[in-house]
């Protein structure tokens, strides 16, 4: 299997996952579940941050093997390296976001009020910096053609 094909395989579990744990974090805020307790939701949670953010750490080491590939194919470097940028960024805040996750769980914080909707609202920034990464990627992808036109 070429290298270059690993980085948009391993992008589909954070693009996955994130959503997910935003969604749970609402639905358990809603319903007044401790999100960092130790109950079914709050170890969901802490599993599927963690999970989300070392994929996210591998989908952006396999993305430079795909950029290197990229340039050494033709494809211009300024135009790879936005997503780049993007990816890197996306990856380190969902790694933090896990950290942050699993140092709350193991305190046990009463994630009613203030810790719970700190956490949705940095999650959803989170995801919304992840979305913006997979637009620049789709794009390089569907109208550039980058690693798959051959």
């Amino acid at each position: 299997m070429e290298l270059a094909l690993i980085h948009p395989m391993l992008v589909h579990f954070p693009l996955a996952l994130m959503p997910l744990v935003v969604l749970l974090q609402v639905w358990g805020l809603i319903r007044g579940e401790a999100l960092f307790g130790r109950n079914c939701l709050a170890r969901s949670l802490l599993w599927l941050t963690a999970v989300a953010g070392l994929s996210a750490i591998a989908a952006a080491l396999f993305g430079d093997t795909a950029l290197d590939i990229a340039v050494e194919r033709g494809f211009p470097p300024d135009t790879l390296e936005d997503h780049q940028s993007l990816g890197q960024t996306s990856a380190l805040l969902m790694a933090a976001l896990a950290v942050i996750h699993a140092l709350l769980y193991l305190r046990q914080t009463d994630s009613r009020g203030g810790p719970g909707l700190s956490l949705l609202i940095i999650s959803s920034a989170v995801l919304i910096i992840l979305l913006t990464t997979a637009f620049y990627g789709g794009n390089l992808v569907y109208v550039l053609g980058v690693n798959v036109a051959g």
